[in-house]
């Protein structure tokens, strides 16, 4: 008597005789988040009415911690406005894939405005 065997490897080694294994599941395609945006919204939400409220009771509205609260605004008032304006609205997910939260807080951790904009060059794909 003869018998087929299906192997996959993976984590484990999955063997199974007889009828084959299911297909893989596919992977979702990863969704990039505009930290830009993010920021912008947190930044109207502190501004927003009669008197501007403070970071604490932001963190507690909105449920985040103070350090991403702290980081999302120097992103925003740091970096130049023009470029800011740009981001606002950009949803091609390779220009986001670029400019992530980390990458965009360390160019705006640089010293002076003219090396902030030179790595922003950079880092522009040409089109």
């Amino acid at each position: 008597m003869v018998v087929r065997i299906y192997t996959r490897r993976s984590k484990k080694q999955l063997i199974r005789f007889g009828d084959p294994l299911p297909e893989k599941p596919q992977r979702a395609k990863r969704i990039y988040q505009n930290v830009i945006y993010e920021g912008l919204k947190l930044q109207a939400f502190i501004n927003n009415g009669t008197s501007r409220i403070t970071w604490a009771q932001t963190r507690k509205e909105l449920k985040i911690s103070e350090s991403k609260l702290a980081h999302l605004l120097k992103i925003i008032n740091q970096l130049p406005a023009d470029f800011v304006e740009n981001m606002r609205s950009c949803d091609n997910p390779e220009i986001l894939k670029i400019f992530t939260g980390r990458r965009l807080l360390q160019i705006s951790r640089l010293k002076t405005e003219k090396e902030r904009r030179k790595e922003i060059d950079r880092l522009l794909p040409r089109i």
